[in-house]
């Protein structure tokens, strides 16, 4: 019987090399590990699939087969210098998914890219069959822009110091027009009238702290999916994946377990200490 510290070794092993698959013309680049059913993490807004460390390891070693692709234009993912809004990413992930010939998964977004699994969720039908959103963005008021930018420069400062190598990389990469313009257009989609239109089971995780989506958007984010609900982690600010990962890994197990995708292992007590 493997223990779980070598199910992690050999998890961390399978995450740490980076591949590439061909997705119309493009070289997608993505990190894989384990087996079992798929569950498919989505980085969030200028980040990449190495922003998942702390999470793809420890729910591989847990049973599960786990992915995490570039989206295009970030990461080492070429895409448009002009960015592309949230039904281009959907269109974008999906195509992925057919080009690695994945099964129905399980999809988990960060931030903006939880509209993007929202999205594929909705307007691809038979690609997830499940969503976990974690701290969602899709508020399309006009004052909410400009408390996000303050939230997102307020976060900085709620953030442990070993999550900067891992986001300064991949934002020095992706460049601020990209930036901005992805984070622009993603204000112009329509979050709520997406997940009325969700069929599969979804849960909402936000973190107590994060300034940049308050804890009451969050619940309204999962009022809008069909018989969602809303996970708030104690002290977790923005990046709740990555500085709550302990939680953050046991509310996906929890949720996949409760709808039936996985019969999924312990977490390895390495990978809940977050290190």
């Amino acid at each position: 019987m493997t223990r779980p510290g070598e199910a992690l070794g050999r998890a961390a092993a399978e995450w740490i090399v980076t591949r590439r698959v061909e997705v119309n013309g493009i070289a997608v680049r993505y990190r894989e590990a384990g087996s079992g059913p798929v569950l498919v993490l989505v980085h969030g807004l200028g980040c990449s699939a190495d922003y998942w460390v702390r999470n793809g390891p420890p729910l591989a070693a847990a049973g599960l087969r786990v992915l995490a692709p570039d989206l295009p234009g970030f990461g080492r993912t070429d895409g448009p210098w002009r960015g592309l809004d949230i039904d281009e990413q959907a269109t974008a992930l999906a195509a992925w998914a057919d080009a690695m010939g994945l099964p129905p998964a399980a999809y988990v977004g960060h931030s903006l890219s939880c509209q993007t699994v929202v999205d594929l969720a909705a307007d691809h039908p038979g690609r997830a069959v499940a969503l976990l959103l974690a701290a969602p963005t899709g508020d399309r008021s006009e004052k909410r822009r400009i408390r996000e930018i303050v939230g997102f420069a307020r976060d900085m400062f709620r953030e442990p110091l070993s999550l900067v190598p891992w986001i300064a990389e991949a934002y020095l990469r992706a460049g601020l027009v990209r930036w901005f313009l992805t984070w622009w257009k993603a204000k112009h989609h329509d979050l709520f009238g997406t997940a009325a239109r969700v069929g599969v089971p979804a849960r909402v995780v936000v973190g107590e702290r994060d300034p940049v989506v308050p804890t009451w958007f969050a619940e309204s984010v999962a009022a809008a999916l069909p018989g969602a609900r809303c996970i708030v982690i104690p002290r977790a600010a923005h990046a709740v994946i990555f500085d709550a990962a302990e939680q953050f890994n046991g509310s996906i197990l929890d949720f996949l377990r409760e709808i039936g995708h996985a019969d999924a292992g312990p977490l390895p007590d390495t990978a809940l200490r977050g290190r």
